[in-house]
């Protein structure tokens, strides 16, 4: 994610601007109706972990931690808004990307044991 931003920073003209942020909204679109359409509880570390890469957030949905999942796309979708109204600086954007998809990668890789039902 942070990548993204940085590429998106390196590109002056506004219509490609425009054109990679539309492509990031459809990336974004297209992992979470996967992460949906395939999830599981028990879904393997290795396909979490490469969708939480690809779109933070995504590894909780497919581990049906569908309230972290969401909350984590949204909150970096209305970190990407603030910043494109010049509300927060590139390094606070970058910052708070890096520590929400930290925590979302951590919170999808450490799984919650749950007790067997009696």
């Amino acid at each position: 994610m942070p990548l993204l931003y940085f590429m998106y920073e390196s590109i002056s003209v506004p219509s490609i601007q425009q054109y990679l942020f539309s492509g990031w909204m459809l990336l974004v679109l297209l992992t979470v109706s996967f992460s949906l359409a395939h999830a599981h509880p028990n879904t393997r570390v290795t396909q979490r972990f490469g969708l939480e890469l690809l779109v933070p957030g995504s590894g909780n949905l497919m581990n049906r931690s569908f309230l972290p999942g969401f909350t984590t796309i949204v909150s970096l979708i209305i970190v990407r808004f603030i910043y494109m109204f010049e509300m927060l600086s590139l390094q606070s954007t970058l910052m708070a990307t890096f520590v929400v998809s930290v925590i979302s990668l951590a919170y999808s890789l450490f799984k919650k044991h749950e007790k067997a039902e009696q």
